[in-house]
């Protein structure tokens, strides 16, 4: 099954939380842009993580299994399964 890939940045102490598995929600705030790009992904799909922008920077990709609208809390509620790939892993445990 061919699922489709969001790719966005994240900062470093919640990327390690979310490889560890401590962390099984990803939090974005209810703006126009997630607003424009949420609805063009119906999950199952793919969600790439990176921090930072060097060449070498730690990113994992996992599955979202489902996306919440919490207006409530104004965030949009990304709920992580399957870890499927990471790259660079190691750089996660130094700080940058």
């Amino acid at each position: 099954m061919h699922m489709k890939t969001l790719t966005t940045f994240i900062k470093r102490q919640f990327l390690r939380e979310i490889v560890a598995g401590t962390k099984t929600i990803e939090y974005r705030e209810i703006k126009p842009y997630w607003d424009e790009r949420l609805p063009n992904y119906e999950p199952p799909f793919k969600l790439r993580l990176i921090n930072g922008m060097a060449h070498d920077a730690p990113e994992a990709t996992m599955v979202v299994t489902k996306v919440r609208k919490n207006v409530w809390s104004g965030y949009y509620e990304l709920h992580l399964g399957e870890i499927l790939d990471m790259k660079d892993p190691s750089n996660l445990l130094g700080e940058r």
